[in-house]
């Protein structure tokens, strides 16, 4: 039974001086994380150039960000009650600028690596004692309204940095990529600074170093293997075989450990939450089926349909449209008129059907079908995120809310983390099969390579018209792969959705004892 009169008067001790300024200046903070690595991706091939990196060497620029942050993450929950939660979270604003504003002068590649670490470790406690301060602010009846307004610089980021970043390097260089996060952290430690007060801090609890390290070991080997896997080959290579190995060991572990001891890194009192946990299996799907799209949504419009940055970017503006309308409408509708289910419900048909309507584009789609499509998956996104992170913490005490926050982020991450590596393995895997196929059916003996079915400019008896069969097998290759990964991201939400009845309705009924 929760101890509900400490976990409602801890609510209504508000730690805060002004409501909306704090909530600003929370949101700014949560922006300047995740837009950053969004403008750092659609720089890389400037980065590329500029440093004298090959594609794959570049790619150590974000490997090495989110290994150390999902390392430093981990343990977010135990800094924070040891630090001072407001404390850790300025100390982390101020060492993420001065690393962004040092990685936009960095020379060298290894250079860069190097700032880019100490950049992720920094940005690890940023987005979850955010969400826990935000739900802190308001009321537990309230939290729908707060998580739309967080998840505002959570989901929107994403939809503009793209823009932003594709403008600035285009136009400027992509060392302003970095620099862009200067004036949005300082302003976020202001607001901080001024406007949120300490919360008492928790000395008491001990460290558990072998947890830890198990995690530790298991988040940064899992996140090697996503980033690398399809560069390795997979399971062809004995250093994925070795990273898989690792992994399992360090899970079986950490597992081990917090079921027997006194104190395990992750409390038992979450562990136990069988709301909570239910919660966060959802939050991982929504990483795979839904966040994983960021990634190969820019890819189809650039290399399918041979977009320009910046039109990429712009084509993705209804994606971040229909995020914000949602996560608007689920703040005000999940639990005051409808049940959170029934809100996270249609949060998958509006993925599903986008997921539908792209699984049956072709190379030719045009701007109206792909931003009806974009509009929908932005849509999903904002039903899911909101009712679904405020059912996850209606069962669970406050006082629990930083390291279930922290929790929650590390499975959206790698959910995420991992539905990219899914989605570009397929992508990989189906246009390599898919030119072999095409390729197969390039000769003098097929009626259909003869005119006048094929045009001029792909005759295959001369250089020219071979390259350009060779340009369109690619392209229509590459499609194919696409096809595929909208198909499964169609699928897997129509799956997912009979099991949105195993998590618990929520609303005061919890409290009434």
């Amino acid at each position: 039974m929760i101890n509900i009169s400490a976990d409602q008067q801890k609510e209504n001790n508000s730690s805060y001086t002004n409501i909306p300024m704090a909530t600003i200046s929370i949101m700014l903070s949560t922006s300047v994380v995740i837009m950053d690595i969004n403008t750092a991706g659609i720089a890389l091939p400037s980065m590329q150039g500029s440093l004298s990196a090959s594609q794959d060497q570049i790619s150590w620029v974000m490997t090495t960000y989110f290994m150390a942050q999902g390392v430093t993450m981990a343990a977010t929950g135990w800094l924070a009650g040891r630090v001072g939660r407001k404390k850790l979270y300025i100390l982390s604003l101020v060492g993420f600028a001065l690393s962004a504003v040092m990685s936009g002068n960095s020379t060298s590649l290894e250079e860069i690596i190097l700032w880019r670490g100490l950049q992720g470790m920094f940005s690890a406690p940023i987005v979850p004692i955010s969400q826990a301060l935000i739900l802190d602010l308001y009321p537990r009846e309230r939290h729908s309204f707060a998580i739309a307004l967080w998840g505002t610089g959570v989901m929107i980021a994403p939809a503009l940095g793209p823009v932003i970043g594709g403008f600035v390097t285009e136009e400027y260089s992509w060392r302003w990529v970095f620099y862009l996060s200067l004036p949005l952290a300082i302003l976020g430690i202001l607001g901080t600074y001024i406007f949120i007060r300490e919360v008492p801090r928790n000395l008491e609890r001990r460290f558990d170093w072998l947890g830890f390290i198990c995690l530790a070991v298991l988040l940064a080997c899992l996140q090697f293997t996503l980033d690398r896997g399809h560069i390795e080959g997979w399971l062809d290579s004995d250093l994925i075989i070795g990273m898989v190995a690792i992994i399992a060991l360090s899970f079986y572990i950490f597992i081990a450990h917090s079921m027997t001891t006194d104190n395990p890194f992750i409390s038992h009192s979450i562990i136990t939450n069988r709301n909570f946990m239910i919660g966060m299996i959802f939050m991982f799907l929504l990483g795979i089926l839904v966040l994983s799209i960021n990634v190969i949504m820019p890819l189809f419009l650039q290399n399918v349909r041979d977009f320009p940055v910046i039109t990429s970017g712009l084509t993705m503006l209804p994606r971040g449209l229909g995020t914000m309308f949602a996560l608007i409408l689920a703040g005000r509708l999940s639990g005051r008129y409808l049940d959170p289910r029934l809100v996270i419900f249609m949060g998958f048909i509006c993925v599903s059907y986008s997921a539908w309507i792209l699984s049956n584009s072709t190379t030719d789609v045009g701007y109206i079908t792909f931003a009806i499509a974009g509009f929908f998956n932005g849509a999903g996104i904002g039903l899911i995120y909101v009712p679904l992170t405020t059912v996850c913490f209606w069962t669970l005490p406050s006082q629990y809310r930083t390291e279930a926050s922290t929790l929650a982020s590390l499975c959206r991450n790698y959910g995420s983390g991992i539905g990219v590596s899914v989605v570009i393995s397929i992508l990989s895997k189906t246009q390599t099969e898919t030119h072999a196929y095409l390729t197969e059916q390039i000769s003098p003996f097929n009626e259909a390579m003869q005119s006048p079915w094929l045009p001029d400019y792909w005759s295959i008896y001369t250089i020219q018209g071979i390259a350009a069969v060779e340009t369109e097998i690619n392209r229509q290759a590459l499609a194919v792969g696409f096809l595929n990964d909208f198909n499964l991201i169609f699928f897997g939400s129509i799956i997912t959705m009979p099991f949105i009845l195993l998590l618990s309705k929520g609303g005061s009924e919890y409290y009434k004892n």
